[in-house]
């Protein structure tokens, strides 16, 4: 990575990623960049020590919900999909 190029966060690849239009197909497929699951892990494990700031705090709960909806959504298609 670039000196100064910042990691996008989990919320602005997901936000890139759903303004696409993606497909089930590719909704099903969809994961956190290396950079995003990299930064999760530290962040993952600076709280199981205690020491997030506060705006760290808030990234790594909205990596939680996001993940948890992806999760869900992903589980609905898979769902329908058996319907069919």
């Amino acid at each position: 990575m670039a000196t100064g190029t910042k990691t996008p966060t989990f919320f602005e690849e997901t936000g890139a990623f759903l303004a696409s239009a993606p497909s089930r197909q590719q909704l099903l497929r969809f994961r956190a960049s290396r950079e995003v699951q990299k930064r999760y892990r530290e962040l993952l494990h600076r709280s199981s020590e205690g020491g997030l700031t506060s705006e760290e705090q808030h990234e790594f709960k909205q990596f939680e919900f996001i993940e948890m909806l992806l999760q869900y959504v992903k589980a609905r298609i898979r769902a329908e999909k058996k319907k069919k």
